[in-house]
């Protein structure tokens, strides 16, 4: 089952992460391949997403559940497939970084590692466009840090298939979502 975790780093305060990412309307239409989603009730929500993943384009309906509002630092939540046997979680983490923090390095990853991911991020941006690329962080600013951890599964016959291929694919999805939230709140008015 694919997992992913990416972090991003911004120049706003813990506070005012929470405060946009409280409410999905805010950041839902970042989703990579968002076509629409419905809000139920305050725990419960149906997204409509299309997904490319190597040769296979789908429209996919997940209905998300909050399982933990922990404002102003954690959200998680699961998936569940409605027209596709898929199941995943992930949460979204809001930390802050005291001033001059050394941010974590990414894990060094092998020369195969590289060259996949180099190959997956350009599909990525041949099906989606260019990705939001995060500016640096001017300094001498209140830091925040924005994780967000995803794991989906594909289920059935084909599972173990659309896995291998969803695995290279979450990345950069996550990255998109995490930067493009992020140079959001970073161009939002103090």
């Amino acid at each position: 089952m694919p997992e992913v975790e990416y972090q991003t780093t911004m120049s706003v305060p813990p506070i005012q992460v929470w405060d946009f990412v409280k409410d999905m309307n805010n950041w839902a239409p970042f989703l990579t391949g968002y076509q629409k989603h419905e809000v139920l009730s305050e725990a419960d929500s149906i997204w409509t997403l299309k997904g490319d993943v190597g040769i296979l384009s789908r429209q996919v309906q997940l209905k998300a559940h909050v399982t933990e509002w922990n404002g102003p630092e954690r959200v998680s939540f699961t998936l569940t497939g409605l027209n596709e046997q898929v199941d995943g979680d992930g949460t979204l983490l809001m930390t802050p970084l005291a001033e001059g923090a050394a941010v974590p390095a990414p894990a060094k990853l092998g020369l195969f590692a590289r060259f996949v991911r180099v190959l997956v991020r350009l599909m990525f941006r041949l099906v989606h466009g260019r990705a939001v690329e995060k500016a640096p962080v001017p300094s001498g600013r209140p830091l925040s840090q924005l994780s967000f951890r995803l794991r989906m599964d594909a289920l059935g016959p084909t599972g173990p298939l659309v896995n291998a291929m969803l695995g290279p694919a979450l990345l950069p999805a996550a990255e998109d979502l995490a930067n493009k939230i992020a140079a959001h709140l970073e161009r939002a008015p103090r």
